[in-house]
Order: C-alpha cells, then structure tokens, then sequence
C-alpha cells in the first residue's frame, strides 16, 4: 500500500514539477524583457546590456553608448504584451506588443508594435540581441 502512495504522489508531482519549470522560464523570460525596457526608459544603457547576448567587457561602453543614441528616436517604450512564450531548452521565442512614443524630432507621437523575439539562455539568464526590440524608426 505504501509503494502504491509513493507512486501515485511521484505521478502527481512531477507534471506539477514540470509546469513549475515552464512558468519559472516564462516568468523569468517577462522580467528580461521588462527590465531591459525599463532601464532604457531610465537612461541605464549600461544595465540594458546586462539583458543582451554577446555583451564582453571589450564591447559592453560601445553598446551602451549606442543605446544612449536612441534618445534621439525613442522617446520611451511601454511593453503592453507578453504572449506566447515557447521555451525549447536554452532557446525560446516571445511575441512581444509595445506602444512607442517617437521622439519629438521624429515628430512625437506614438506607434504599436509586435515583434517574435528569439531569446536565449546565457548563463541562467534570458537575453536576447538588442536589435530584435528596439523597434525600427522607418529611417
């Protein structure tokens, strides 16, 4: 009766282990989408690379000093979705909706967009290349 217990207790976690896995990739894939967004509306250029692939300590000024170039197009960036979200080991993909407010050389305003961002797994954390989130400006 005891092993039957066990058994049945072990069919049940598991499925509830798995999905924890899942939601705990997704929810960790929302976060570096979001923080990377929000330390672009900060200013924080520097911790915006904390969120993107390929970053070395050779690199990591240049790309922060070209995000800081996007204050002349964006004026800020507002994640409004984040949906379906498919992990596949290390690597996934997210549909990501954003209201863009242009910058005001751009002649203000404000866009939506969607985009399918690949992310991937670098060291424990989720990131993703710079240019799959800024949005283009039409430029």
């Amino acid at each position: 009766m005891r092993k039957l217990v066990l058994v049945i207790a072990l069919l049940v976690a598991i499925p509830v282990m798995l999905v924890g896995c899942a939601k705990s990739d997704s929810a960790a894939i929302k976060d570096s989408i979001n923080g990377f967004v929000a330390a672009l509306n900060d200013g924080d250029y520097e911790k915006c690379t904390d969120y993107l692939v390929g970053i070395t300590t050779a690199n990591k000024a240049a790309i922060a000093a070209e995000l800081g170039g996007l204050e002349a197009f964006v004026q800020n960036i507002e994640v409004t979705k984040i949906e379906e979200i498919n992990v596949d080991g290390s690597s996934a993909t997210a549909k990501v909706t954003m209201n863009v407010t242009l910058a005001a050389a751009l002649g203000g305003g404000s866009m939506e967009q969607t985009i399918d961002l690949p992310l991937s797994k670098v060291d424990g954390k989720w990131k993703f290349a710079g240019d799959d989130i800024i949005p283009s400006t039409g430029g």
